[in-house]
């Protein structure tokens, strides 16, 4: 198994209220792995914790991110700068925001290349091909493209320094159904063809369900699932009620006979879950069925773990 990157035990907290917690898992090389969630579920937390650029209130209290065999989470900041946009590519939600509107394209992927040895030109040039992009596009300014175009200087940003791993924070969001489709082709393309592993994050579950080799489901801070949606039907009940499997729960009576202590210890889904248990009450660790894939859930994981 040829992993780009691992996520060990990790836990992030902001003052007194935990965001992440007990995060496990990793990205293979040529691998687009989909991390799918509702805002606020720590999806984007976890995207920051892996090229160290948290919050200040933000605090990781455990764990490893282990990405080509070293810790990042033990880097000093001028290491992670040697990977951060060098080994690790980002392309953001919406690429309007981080495209300097005084800039033209070529001036963008200049800066974006740190190797400022070499003939640039030819470079820029190159990255703007493999996103389908014609060359006299770089004397253009942002403002003059479409959303479709910017998006693809922005993956054309992110790919110029041959990075193992890129992290794609739900870069189709502001895109129309048509160039989303279209996005999503190219970068299935390119992570086959450099063999790159992607981290790609997202809301949309049936998004995800396409173009994800393996797909984690995240909720309140915790992965519940992790499911091969090529070989695998979702058994999480919170992964079933994002598929349309089953209805969510929605009275909570149940929670005003538990202290805090149980409520911060039971399973985070114990309060919407419509099929939970006594049992539920109980903090649950992930259930590793293959070693690829498991979830979270005292009924499916606990009697299927291998």
């Amino acid at each position: 198994m040829n992993k780009i990157i691992e996520i060990k035990n990790l836990s992030v907290c902001a003052i007194t209220k935990s965001i992440l917690n007990d995060i496990n898992l990793f990205i293979k090389r040529g691998e687009i792995f989909c991390l799918v969630g509702e805002s606020g579920s720590g999806k984007t937390t976890l995207a920051l914790s892996i090229i160290k650029l948290l919050p200040k209130n933000f605090k990781i209290i455990s764990g490893q991110i282990i990405f080509e065999n070293q810790d990042i989470l033990k880097m000093s900041e001028s290491e992670i700068r040697t990977i951060r946009g060098r080994k690790i590519g980002m392309i953001f939600q919406d690429p309007g925001a981080y495209l300097d509107p005084l800039f033209t394209i070529g001036v963008h992927l200049q800066e974006a290349l740190h190797n400022k040895i070499v003939d640039y030109k030819k470079f820029i040039e190159r990255a703007l091909e493999e996103v389908e992009l014609e060359p006299d596009i770089q004397n253009t300014y942002p403002h003059q493209l479409s959303g479709g175009q910017q998006q693809r200087v922005m993956i054309a940003m992110a790919l110029i320094n041959k990075p193992s791993l890129i992290i794609a924070d739900e870069p189709t969001t502001a895109l129309d159904v048509l160039t989303t489709q279209q996005i999503i082709k190219l970068l299935n393309s390119l992570a086959a063809r450099y063999n790159i592993g992607m981290l790609f994050i997202t809301h949309d579950i049936a998004l995800a369900m396409k173009i994800g080799k393996r797909i984690g489901i995240m909720y309140g801070g915790y992965i519940l699932e992790i499911f091969n949606p090529a070989t695998q039907v979702p058994i999480h009940p919170y992964t079933k009620i994002l598929t349309g499997q089953i209805e969510e729960k929605t009275e909570t009576s149940a929670l005003t006979t538990l202290n805090q202590k149980e409520i911060t210890e039971m399973c985070p889904f114990f309060e919407k879950c419509p099929e939970r248990k006594i049992e539920c009450r109980t903090k649950l660790p992930f259930y590793w069925k293959d070693n690829e894939t498991g979830n979270r859930c005292i009924k499916y994981g606990r009697n299927s773990a291998m």
